[in-house]
């Protein structure tokens, strides 16, 4: 997935569509954290929004503040006055998980010449994700307490993993 991205990001023929990586990315992504849930649920019978943030925070975070950073004060040095103020403002939206909303709402098009200035347009897709599971564990969790809590979770079956489980009544 990653690959598709960069080999379309730097112009190889036959590789245009590298927003395909990105949509492998996340439902790759999707189903790892739902078989996660899913886990969570089956051997506790809830599952616990704030660990489960928690985990997403310490495992993003760091990295993820390392590169507003470093891109920010790189922006300092290697912009001009008006590139950084748009740079500040993508980086503001991108601190909080929302670049991609800010760049729809800014009507900024990924590929053309403007979002190729702009440091952070490649946080898009952070933001999609974060959104993504801000709100999938609470519809997951809705929709399993509508089947019933005693109702067989659906399988997660591939590859040769097999994870299902019953909701245990509390």
């Amino acid at each position: 997935a990653v690959l598709l991205v960069l080999l379309a990001h730097a112009g190889v023929p036959g590789f245009t569509a590298g927003f395909v990586g990105v949509d492998m990315f996340f439902v790759i992504s999707g189903y790892l954290i739902t078989q996660l849930i899913q886990r969570e649920l089956a051997a506790t019978g809830r599952l616990n929004y704030f660990a489960f943030y928690a985990r997403r925070v310490k495992r993003l975070l760091p990295a993820f503040a390392t590169m507003l950073v470093v891109v920010a004060l790189a922006c300092q040095v290697a912009l001009t006055v008006e590139l950084q103020a748009e740079a500040a403002q993508a980086g503001f939206w991108a601190s909080l998980w929302l670049s991609n909303i800010h760049f729809a709402t800014a009507r900024l098009e990924y590929f053309d010449d403007a979002a190729q200035q702009n440091v952070f347009t490649h946080t898009w897709s952070l933001g999609v994700e974060e959104q993504f599971y801000l709100i999938w564990p609470l519809l997951f969790v809705a929709g399993m307490k509508l089947l019933g809590r005693t109702q067989r979770m659906p399988s997660m079956t591939g590859y040769g993993l097999e994870i299902t489980g019953y909701i245990p009544k509390e």
